[in-house]
């Protein structure tokens, strides 16, 4: 019992070896290069040669397809080599230009863009000091001209005024009645120049369009009326015959034009004074104008030489954004193509490797499970290349 029981599980045993062979056999035959060795194996297996010698092939094959893979295995070690010096000098170039990038915006931001911030602050401080102080020159210009055209006006009247009253006192002078001494002890009379009415009509026709023309003053109006009363007096000829009321006339005409004299001397007294004040003056401001000028032109000459280091700065930054942007891509371009190798360099391993394992697998049937290899190729061949 006990033997017939052994005798079946050999049995059993057998034929599961024989599944697995004829399962390994198929799978081999399916793929492209396991069904062209065998086409090959079936070709010997027909020649009836030795067997040595297709084992020989197959044991070649399978030492190329090894030493192709360990060559292989070298030439993708070097490549991957290169691509680690390659990505590795790409790296330090990109955390060179970021660490310029970094001090470059740095410099930038935390000192030359605020000191073109102060700078320009300065310099528009500076243009409205020079415009102000400018203005105030101006203004300071145009007070003198006033006062001087004030002051121009002022002479011209008390020229007018000092016209006038000596041309009437020469009138007046030249028409009073007057007696001489020619001998001595005897005084005797000459004839007497007295005022006609011609004579008073014309002091009157002076006094008169001189009142009209002195009312256009500006400053002197009181001479008009002055003028005026003396055209009334001199409308009284009957007046004018009396020596000591002429008298009296004329020397009110001296006391005035003493009075127009001191008034004008004053007048030019106070106007030299004004005219110091105003060159002093105007001296200080001029003074204020050229330093605030000369401090604007240093700051402007500051700011335009901060604005060129700036536009430098800027466009080293510009170049340093450049080659990051250049080199990133490089690196990427490179880092792609170390990948593509990898798996170019895998798939061609994962295939070599399946083509040495069918190899080897092959090897192994021929030399342990020859007979079922050629029944399953002799199948094969019977219907029609289909094991």
């Amino acid at each position: 019992m006990k033997t017939i029981i052994f005798a079946l599980a050999l049995i059993v045993l057998a034929s599961s070896t024989q599944a697995d062979i004829i399962a390994k056999i198929k799978k081999i035959d399916n793929s492209p290069f396991g069904r062209t060795l065998f086409d090959t194996i079936w070709l010997e297996l027909q020649t009836g040669d030795p067997l040595d010698r297709l084992i020989q092939t197959l044991t070649d094959l399978e030492d190329r397809y090894v030493a192709e893979q360990k060559e292989d295995d070298a030439r993708n070690h070097e490549y991957q080599d290169a691509c680690t010096v390659d990505i590795s000098a790409f790296d330090k170039d990109l955390a060179e230009s970021n660490r310029k990038k970094i001090e470059l915006e740095a410099r930038l931001e935390g000192q030359l863009y605020p000191q073109r911030e102060i700078l320009q602050g300065l310099v528009a401080q500076k243009q409205a000091e020079v415009k102000g102080y400018q203005k105030d020159l101006d203004e300071l210009d145009a007070q003198r001209a006033e006062e001087n055209a004030d002051f121009e006006e002022k002479v011209l009247e008390h020229q007018e005024a000092t016209a006038i009253i000596a041309e009437a006192r020469r009138l007046f002078a030249d028409n009073i009645e007057h007696e001489s001494f020619i001998q001595k002890g005897k005084a005797t009379k000459k004839p007497a120049h007295t005022f006609t009415r011609e004579v008073a009509s014309m002091i009157q026709k002076h006094f008169t369009q001189s009142a009209k023309k002195t009312a256009k003053f500006q400053h002197r109006k009181g001479y008009s009326k002055l003028f005026k009363a003396f055209a009334t007096i001199a409308s009284k000829a009957e007046q004018l015959a009396d020596a000591g009321a002429v008298q009296k006339i004329i020397d009110l005409a001296d006391e005035l034009l003493a009075k127009i004299a001191d008034s004008l001397a004053l007048l030019r007294f106070a106007e030299d004074k004004r005219v110091e004040a105003y060159k002093k003056q105007r001296n200080f401001v001029v003074i204020a104008i050229t330093v605030a000028g000369t401090s604007l032109a240093n700051a402007q000459a500051d700011l335009a030489a901060l604005n060129d280091l700036i536009a430098q700065v800027e466009a080293t930054l510009d170049t340093t954004n450049q080659r990051i942007e250049n080199v990133t891509a490089d690196r990427t371009d490179r880092f792609t193509q170390c990948e593509e190798a990898v798996q170019d360099y895998e798939d061609s391993r994962a295939a070599r490797t399946s083509d040495r394992d069918v190899v080897s697998e092959t090897i192994g049937l021929v030399n342990k499970e020859l007979r079922t290899l050629r029944e399953q190729l002799a199948l094969r061949q019977s219907a029609g290349d289909e094991i």
